[in-house]
Order: structure tokens, then C-alpha cells, then sequence
């Protein structure tokens, strides 16, 4: 691997993996892969506090939800997979605002762009049920926490 190396990093949560990418200068990581296998093998659960909705998710709630909460107290819903591994959607006056974290806030992202209601039902449920078209139908930066 022309002077790489990747090593594998137990990760403080079960069946979650950290693979580090090690240049041979200087001595720091290039880059890094964090994998939840764990996540893979949930059902997602969905809370949005401003509908009074927690529980399983399922696609009449999402699709219900989601294009409520502009004007709601606490208009964001949540769809979890397990601790650390979520997708987020907020609604304010400019549209919804989309976020997934990967098992820890080091690994937190946003969409670049607001979208409107539809895309933010469509990424939810292709997180929800595991098609992965949410990740590639937006673009996504990590942001700080």
C-alpha cells in the first residue's frame, strides 16, 4: 500500500469498529473509517416530542411527522438505531435541516443544503429501513460539536 498501513482500533462501543489509516510520514493517521456494524442489525426507533410520537419507527409516523413540525414548539424529530447512531431533522422559516451522527459527536454531520419537507421524509425513511439513498442523495459536511 505504498507505505500505509490500516490498523484496526477496539472501539469503546460493541460492534463498532475503527479502521485508521497510517501514512509512513509523519506518524499521525491520513484518515479514518468508523463502522457500526451494530447499527446494521436494529430496528430504528422515531421520537418527535412535538407530536407526542416514540416508538418503533414506521412509515405512516415519519410521513405524518415530519411535515408538521414547522410552527411546532420543538419542531425537530429523531430516528435512532442505537446510542451515538441517529439521523435528526429540525424545521424552522428557511426548511428542514437534516444531521447524522455515526456513534460519536466527532463523527456528526449536516446537510449542506435545507431541503423541504418531501426530501426530509424521503431521507428518513431510507435511514429507517436501511437504503442507503440518504447518504448519497445529499451532500453532508462533518461539523464540530
Amino acid at each position: 500500500m505504498n507505505g500505509h498501513v490500516l490498523v484496526h482500533v477496539p472501539a469503546v462501543a460493541a460492534d463498532c469498529f475503527l479502521i485508521v489509516w497510517l501514512g509512513s510520514e509523519p506518524v499521525a493517521p491520513d484518515s479514518y473509517i468508523l463502522f457500526d456494524v451494530g447499527a446494521e442489525y436494529v430496528s430504528a426507533t422515531f421520537s418527535c416530542p412535538a407530536l407526542e410520537l416514540a416508538g418503533a419507527a414506521n412509515e405512516d409516523d415519519i410521513r405524518r411527522a415530519i411535515p408538521e413540525l414547522p410552527g411546532k414548539p420543538d419542531p425537530f424529530a429523531v430516528l435512532e438505531l442505537r446510542g451515538g447512531t441517529y439521523m435528526q431533522v429540525y424545521a424552522d422559516e428557511q426548511g428542514f435541516h437534516l444531521e447524522h451522527q455515526l456513534v460519536t459527536t466527532a463523527a456528526h454531520y449536516r446537510c449542506v443544503d435545507i431541503v423541504g419537507p418531501d426530501e426530509a421524509v424521503e431521507a428518513f425513511l431510507s435511514y429507517a429501513f436501511g437504503n442507503y439513498e440518504w447518504a448519497y442523495k445529499r451532500r453532508w459536511e462533518r461539523i464540530a460539536l
